[in-house]
């Protein structure tokens, strides 16, 4: 029961973090905007200042923070859904509370492919946002907002 209730405490608290960063991101969508474009620029960089990636056009980087805002909020609410349909089904039997994760899986997936995705693969490694210097606290972060969820996935994942 106990691990039952940790499950979906935790998926409501990350669930939680990702709707606060995307309304932190809406509130300020100019600054977002305008590290988007700081992100694929290839000013600030000292170590390896050719970038294979091309700099998007304005369009692109737009579509590009929607795609972003839209998965953080993804992760949000199915993490939150899928934390209140585990605890519904605390009482549960065990298949009862493996379907009953099922939209915090789906909050999960959201949440990686935002963090690792978008983050790890395409801004820090494609764009080297690693040797910018306001790029050391995202490379960071987005590490530990993806592992954090992978992590919840694997708890999620074992059998009491």
């Amino acid at each position: 029961m106990t691990d039952r209730i940790l499950k979906a405490l935790f998926a409501v608290c990350l669930g939680a973090m990702a709707l606060l960063y995307v309304a932190h991101n809406i509130a300020n969508v100019g600054a977002a905007y305008d590290f988007f474009v700081y992100t694929t620029t290839p000013m600030e960089k000292a170590a390896y200042p050719v970038t294979l990636l091309p700099v998007p056009p304005a369009p692109l980087i737009v579509v590009a923070m929607v795609l972003v805002f839209a998965l953080e909020i993804g992760a949000g609410v199915f993490l939150i859904w899928g934390g209140f349909d585990m605890w519904r089904a605390r009482n549960g039997d065990t298949q009862a509370f493996g379907k009953a994760a099922r939209y915090a899986k789906i909050g999960i997936g959201c949440a990686v492919v935002n963090w690792w995705g978008l983050f790890q693969a395409l801004a820090v490694a494609g764009y080297q946002l690693w040797q910018k210097p306001l790029g050391e606290s995202p490379f960071y972060g987005s590490f530990f907002y993806g592992a954090m969820n992978l992590l919840l996935l694997i708890y999620i994942n074992q059998r009491e």
